[in-house]
């Protein structure tokens, strides 16, 4: 059963389009990846998936209607730096409805589980770019979404911290987790189940790498493989 879904997705800023026509399939418990270079469109697809844009033409889903289902870690830190990690935890765990037990309960699992508990007093604008990045993942499973929405998760964090989030994200994969990941980074795509090539709003084509790729070619050979045949 696809949980994520678009079916001919079109979305415009001020005329210009970021998404033309897009069509996307993802089952449920899938963890899959979609690639493409800045300005592909994989913000946009995300936050329409997610129900933060309304698609100017086309379906989407969950969308507005699901949200209470979607886990949505965004590009970049935007929790607030002038509360510790604690009081961020707790605000977004308020904010999406958990009552005060459940909050703590929650908290406390996921801090362990994040490897961040020795900094739950510390405000979140002292932490590292890689410790912002597993706060911002807490934050955004405290609910227990069955679907979580990764766009660009690792951008200008060191590559230990991008080992350690990646343990995270498979963690939660392999818990049943269904998982839509943007990345511009071949190498964490090539980890999922299922990879969408993205160029200037269009799907270039998917499947999963073994599909994609042939003759030992990299996944990044048949996005370049893929783009030779854009506009002919």
């Amino acid at each position: 059963m696809d949980v994520v879904a678009a079916r001919g997705l079109v979305k415009s800023f001020a005329l210009q389009p970021a998404l033309r026509g897009v069509n996307l399939a993802v089952p449920s418990g899938e963890l899959c990846g979609v690639v493409g270079a800045d300005g592909a469109g994989k913000t946009t697809l995300l936050r329409c998936v997610a129900g933060l844009y309304r698609p100017d033409a086309g379906t989407v889903a969950p969308g507005r209607a699901g949200r209470a289902d979607v886990g949505f870690c965004p590009q970049g830190f935007h929790l607030y730096p002038d509360l510790t990690v604690d009081e961020n935890v707790d605000f977004f765990g308020a904010a999406y409805g958990l009552d005060v037990a459940t909050r703590a309960a929650r908290r406390d699992e996921l801090l362990d589980f994040a490897g961040l508990v020795g900094h739950r007093a510390r405000l979140a604008g002292h932490l590292s770019g890689g410790m912002q990045q597993k706060l911002t993942l807490v934050c955004s499973v405290l609910h227990r979404p069955s679907i979580l929405l990764l766009d660009e998760p690792t951008t200008g964090v060191d590559p230990l911290s991008r080992r350690q989030f990646w343990r995270l994200i498979e963690e939660l994969h392999v818990a049943g987790t269904t998982i839509l990941l943007a990345s511009s980074y071949f190498d964490e795509v090539e980890r999922c189940e299922h990879v969408v090539f993205l160029h200037e709003g269009r799907v270039l084509s998917d499947g999963g790498v073994d599909e994609l790729t042939e003759r030992g070619a990299s996944l990044e050979d048949a996005f370049r493989a893929s783009l030779s045949g854009v506009g002919t």
